[in-house]
């Protein structure tokens, strides 16, 4: 039972620091999470009715877990999306100047200033 409150709790905080994009906090918890899974494991299968309503309830923060991780993870991706097609768009030299026309001038030293200002 305990093993099995241990991993719910880590899966717990995972999702919440999912849901505040706490990165760092979320990289920590990874070795948290593998830690209460490895003591899961070596406690054995839940022999009484507690032990398998400790193990239900992990599995229920699991999947709650997963739905989490899956929307970061679906958010991070747009966002990599986005920012790709910005760089592009300013490292492409027929892309509108500041004043809405055509760039007049070649782009050369000012590439990397323009595309610091877009990222």
């Amino acid at each position: 039972m305990q093993a099995a409150a241990r991993l719910r709790q880590a899966l717990e905080r995972e999702a919440h620091a999912a849901r505040q994009v706490a990165l760092p906090e979320l990289h920590r918890l990874i070795e948290e999470k593998r830690q209460a899974l490895s003591a899961l494991a070596a406690a054995g299968l839940p022999a009484t009715p507690e032990e398998r309503s400790a193990v239900g309830m992990m599995m229920r923060a699991a999947e709650e877990n997963a739905l989490v991780l899956g929307s970061v993870i679906g958010a991070l991706e747009s966002i990599q999306q986005r920012l790709r097609q910005d760089l592009s768009e300013a490292a492409n030299p027929a892309v509108y100047g500041p004043g809405g026309g055509p760039r007049r001038k070649r782009l050369r030293h000012t590439l990397a200033a323009s595309l610091d200002r877009t990222a």
